[in-house]
């Protein structure tokens, strides 16, 4: 195990994207994100019997992952995502260090839709997975939002690069 506290392995938000697997094979970053979670979690078996008293007792019975992501609303992005889901399209997913340096100018991606300078790099994880949740968010006086929701299907693999 290597080791667990060493400042200059802390990385700052901005540089974790979610990126989504094109036709090409080419990953594309989910442009505008304002923030990516990904969640994962080991599913138990209860198997709580009179031998374990007052306590629970359980069995890890398999892992299931979530990544979802809030994006200011752009066309293309949006679209691309709701192709997706409304094809009910297995897609390839991958979150994690990307190559966009936080002090770069951001006229680059200024009216873009997309992101199309951001690019995979370093450690990250994969996985194919389902859209199983896209809200669109649009009050007055603000800039329109989007939120997905990319439940996994199967494994998670650890990635130095996609």
């Amino acid at each position: 195990m290597s080791a667990i506290r060493n400042n200059s392995d802390i990385i700052k938000g901005g540089h974790l994207m979610v990126f989504v697997q094109d036709a090409s094979s080419n990953y594309q970053p989910i442009g505008f994100a304002t923030s990516h979670t990904l969640s994962k979690t080991l599913n138990t078996q209860q198997i709580s019997t009179k031998d374990h008293g007052d306590s629970a007792a359980v069995l890890p019975q398999n892992l299931s992952w979530e990544i979802t992501t809030e994006n200011l609303y752009s066309l293309n992005g949006y679209k691309a995502l709701n192709n997706a889901f409304k094809d009910m399209k297995e897609v390839t997913v991958y979150f994690g260090e990307s190559t966009y340096a936080q002090n770069q100018a951001e006229t680059g991606i200024v009216g873009v839709d997309g992101a199309t300078d951001w690019a995979p790099t370093g450690f990250g994880e994969s996985g194919k997975a389902y859209i199983t949740s896209l809200q669109v968010t649009a009050a007055a006086g603000d800039n329109a939002t989007f939120s997905a929701t990319f439940t996994g299907n199967g494994t998670l693999d650890a990635s130095t690069a996609a």
